[in-house]
């Protein structure tokens, strides 16, 4: 017989028409980047309200303010008559996916706008239940303790003095952008050396050794990648995210260094390719953006992953808050323990304070963040 939840009436949610602001400026990979946000509200018949925030970075994101406007405008004008319809049943992420299911087509434009959904969904849903958005994601299930690492500025004073103000806060791994084109492999060794040594002289003897992640976005030469890779090994380092782009991946020989999967996993199939290469040619960890590759997208490849025995990190795109909130909590809610994710505060929200070595379980209701309205 069918479950009684399966015969509930589905939940409606009203869509507000989306509003979008210009919010600050962040200058990556030596560029400045201007940014708007596209902010939506979520609202259940008692009054109970989601946020969520479509947050394209200009020059990484798949997608722009204006399409992430346009895309969750149609949507609220689509759905005014009668609301967007959760079902009662299953619970916890699968009722989100099927919340959207029937408007993939339209979502399929903008990354940024299924993502600000998902995050209104997570936030109403949980709160609905007065539960974290962590707790309702995992549906009973013990919460992780997450690990962060600590994304170095780009010049070498600023990342000597936050390699060693992070490792003095607890942090064991610190990443560093790689593959820059203005900035010669020599420099690129002294950087690293530099680093290395504020870290070990700010590390108390009796912790754990500091690892260096590397972060190349692409950039590195193929043809040169195992020979770069083993004069960077020098620098005791933990992981190299994306060294080369795309399909170029599943070509990669073994290396001397572990590698991971980042921006290419937004490539259809590519994630599924990975996982049926050899053991000795596949990446140790996936790179899961939420804001990039879907939220109940990259719980589901998380499972995928750790069944495959790769690691996973869960990272923000310099999102805002309500990003930053979901991508941790999603981190929170995973079945095995992430490595040390890439969630540490950044200069793109509003109140960036250096964070704690671990993230504690999330227990404020839902997302845990006020509406910002329109404020930048």
């Amino acid at each position: 017989m069918t479950p009684a939840a399966n015969l509930a009436p589905p939940l409606r949610l009203i869509l507000q028409p989306p509003r979008r602001v210009a919010v600050a400026d962040l200058v990556v990979r030596g560029v400045r980047r201007a940014r708007q946000a596209v902010r939506i509200r979520l609202l259940d018949a008692q009054g109970t309200v989601g946020l969520g925030e479509a947050l394209p970075l200009p020059g990484y994101s798949r997608d722009d303010a204006a399409t992430a406007e346009r895309v969750l405008a149609a949507l609220a004008l689509q759905c005014a008559g009668g609301g967007l319809s959760v079902p009662a049943a299953p619970a916890g992420a699968a009722q989100i996916v099927a919340c959207l299911a029937p408007h993939e087509p339209v979502l399929a434009a903008a990354p940024s706008a299924r993502f600000a959904l998902e995050c209104a969904l997570l936030d109403l849903l949980a709160r609905r239940d007065g539960v974290s958005a962590a707790a309702w994601l995992a549906q009973g299930r013990a919460l992780q303790a997450v690990p962060v690492s600590v994304l170095l500025p780009e010049d070498l004073p600023g990342a000597v003095a936050a390699a060693a103000a992070a490792v003095a806060r607890g942090h064991r791994v610190l990443k560093l952008k790689i593959a820059r084109a203005d900035r010669t492999a020599h420099e690129e060794d002294a950087l690293l050396a530099a680093v290395r040594a504020a870290a070990d002289a700010a590390r108390s003897p009796a912790s754990a050794p500091v690892r260096l992640r590397l972060d190349a976005n692409g950039a590195m030469n193929p043809a040169q990648l195992p020979a770069r890779l083993a004069a960077l090994a020098q620098h005791g380092i933990e992981l190299v995210e994306e060294p080369v782009a795309g399909a170029a991946l599943l070509r990669l020989p073994a290396l001397p260094l572990r590698w991971a999967a980042d921006e290419s996993l937004a490539e259809p199939g590519l994630a599924a390719a990975l996982l049926r290469l050899p053991a000795a040619s596949r990446p140790a960890a996936w790179v899961l953006k939420p804001a990039e590759l879907g939220l109940t997208r990259c719980l589901a490849w998380a499972a995928a992953a750790a069944g495959s025995g790769l690691g996973v990190v869960v990272t923000h795109s310099l999102d805002g808050e309500l990003g930053h909130a979901a991508a941790c909590a999603l981190a929170a809610a995973l079945t095995t323990p992430p490595w040390p994710c890439g969630l540490a505060p950044h200069a793109g929200l509003r109140h960036p304070e250096p964070g704690p070595p671990v993230l504690p379980p999330p227990c404020k209701p839902g997302l845990g963040e006020a509406d910002p309205g329109d404020a930048p």
